[in-house]
């Protein structure tokens, strides 16, 4: 007898279940909602040429760059791991040797030669164009009011003759590549 339970209970139980005789696709006696005019109340204006315009990045206002006649003053305004990864894609952007990183003290040792402005040079160029010697160069990364300071000076500065320090020229190079190859990359796109 239990097993007939057992058995039939559930097989009884799925036979009731399985009869839907379309009482659920039948809705003849469901209230429709009433048909509403479409009405549109706001005309579009007309685009003009400043909409035409390709806007400026989202991140443009993460860079802060003052030049001065001495020494230019690169400040990002970011998260200090934010602005290293931004500090070594650019180093990386402009072929410029990294040899040696600290993250913890923020600091980037590079070598670089200003004459090349991070760029491959040929023959007539490293002839013709060499007001500036090779050097090592330190780059650190310290917090400051707006965001993270870049500052840039020579790691051997007696190695230098005449103070022909190319510095100034470093900071420069990487506020172009951060600004125009890492946080405009839109722009540059539709440039080439």
């Amino acid at each position: 007898m239990t097993k007939h339970l057992i058995y039939g209970l559930p097989a009884l139980l799925l036979w009731g279940c399985a009869d839907t005789s379309d009482r659920y696709r039948d809705m003849h006696h469901l209230e429709m909602p009433p048909e509403l005019p479409i009405e549109h109340t706001h005309s579009q204006p007309a685009l003009s040429q400043d909409d035409l315009k390709p806007k400026t990045s989202p991140l443009a206002n993460l860079i802060d760059f003052r030049d001065d006649s001495t020494q230019p003053k690169l400040t990002l305004k970011t998260r200090p791991d934010r602005a290293w990864e931004m500090v070594m894609v650019a180093l990386k952007i402009c072929n410029i040797a990294v040899l040696d990183k600290n993250r913890e003290e923020n600091r980037i040792q590079v070598r670089y030669d200003p004459d090349t402005d991070g760029e491959e040079e040929g023959v007539l160029d490293a002839i013709f164009n060499n007001d500036y010697a090779e050097a090592d160069y330190t780059i650190t990364l310290k917090e400051d009011s707006l965001g993270m300071l870049v500052n840039v000076v020579l790691s051997k500065p007696d190695q230098i003759e005449d103070g022909e320090d190319g510095s100034a020229k470093l900071v420069r190079l990487l506020h172009k590549t951060i600004d125009k190859k890492i946080i405009n990359r839109e722009e540059n796109k539709s440039e080439d």
